[in-house]
């Protein structure tokens, strides 16, 4: 599956690039904070650090983590948002995108690297427009070329709000 996270985190990065930090796909419409969950506004903190490689002057982005994020490294969190299917079928359904906000399209993502988290299940959730509740393992992505910063292993959904 890496072969598609890697067009994936440069078609992110190139979108964030372009559009700016702070853009989001629907103000109006966000995953609230579950209760007792992590909030979307901490996992904003990070930062998202452009930078250039000089051998190909390609631009890049990478995370610059900030600590309330770095002490989720490895943890288990709930949090609420929005699936975004990444495949057909049971694959879709197994491995996602999850965002802060309910995305328009593929094609018009305004969001950067710290308004979604990439998801793998362990049971297949059934798509929905609605925010969904998920439990999982917060990974962090500790790499200089990528649009991903986030993931969350072992995922099981809580709730559909």
């Amino acid at each position: 599956m890496k072969s598609i996270w890697l067009p994936l985190g440069r078609l992110v990065a190139a979108a964030f690039l372009a559009s700016g930090a702070n853009a989001y796909a629907h103000e109006a419409i966000s995953a609230p904070t579950p209760e007792g969950g992590l909030g979307w506004q901490v996992l904003a903190s990070s930062e998202v650090i452009p930078w250039q490689d000089e051998g190909t002057g390609r631009e890049h982005i990478r995370p610059g983590f900030s600590p309330e994020v770095l002490a989720l490294r490895d943890k288990p969190v709930t949090l609420a948002g929005f699936m975004m299917p990444l495949a057909e079928g049971e694959e879709g359904r197994r491995h996602f995108l999850l965002f802060a906000s309910a995305p328009d399209c593929l094609f018009h993502m305004s969001v950067g690297p710290t308004q979604f988290v990439e998801v793998r299940t362990d049971r297949p959730v059934e798509p929905t427009e609605r925010a969904l509740v998920l439990r999982g393992t917060m990974r962090l992505v500790d790499e200089n070329k990528g649009g991903v910063f986030y993931r969350i292993d072992h995922g099981q959904l809580v709730s559909v709000l």
